[in-house]
């Protein structure tokens, strides 16, 4: 197979508008979700002593559990429901804000610092999903967005035939 198959493009030319969106929704729900479990449970941090290991430890499994299921288990509705609503990146960044302000007035500064930075860029290294998604993905031998898009729009593409 050529480089193409293992490398995902937004500009490729293989899918529509549409259906790019579906596969990015789809590819950050764990991400999204991990986000969240961070921000309750720093929330619960203030009100129970809860260690920074178990903060970051629980969310990474929020991630890579849902990322578990959302691999075997895609729902269209629910994932764009979210994705347009609480997972929208605007949502994300304001609740980050709120959720930073509430820790650092509460004396979480380094909970306030991760919550305001997650909520612009998200965890980036932590998200696992990502590294489930590429294990998962390995026996199609193609970049796990291009598996989705075969598994959910019934595509076969043009670098599949070289194989």
């Amino acid at each position: 197979m050529n480089i193409e198959s293992k490398i995902y493009d937004l500009n490729n030319s293989f899918l529509s508008l549409n259906e790019k969106i579906q596969i990015e929704s789809w590819f950050q729900l764990p991400g999204n979700v991990m986000v969240y479990a961070f921000w309750i449970i720093s929330i619960l941090s203030i009100f129970y002593p809860i260690s920074l290991f178990y903060i970051f430890s629980i969310s990474v499994i929020f991630n890579i559990v849902v990322g578990f299921i959302n691999w075997y288990f895609y729902n269209r509705k629910l994932v764009t429901t979210l994705g347009l609503s609480i997972f929208h990146p605007y949502v994300e960044t304001v609740i980050g804000i709120v959720v930073a302000i509430f820790l650092f007035i509460n004396g979480a500064l380094l909970l306030a610092v991760v919550s305001l930075f997650v909520g612009i860029f998200g965890f980036l290294l932590l998200e696992l999903h990502i590294v489930l998604y590429s294990f998962l993905a390995r026996k199609y031998g193609i970049h796990p967005k291009y598996v989705f898009a075969k598994k959910q729009f019934a595509r076969k593409f043009p670098f599949e035939e070289s194989e």
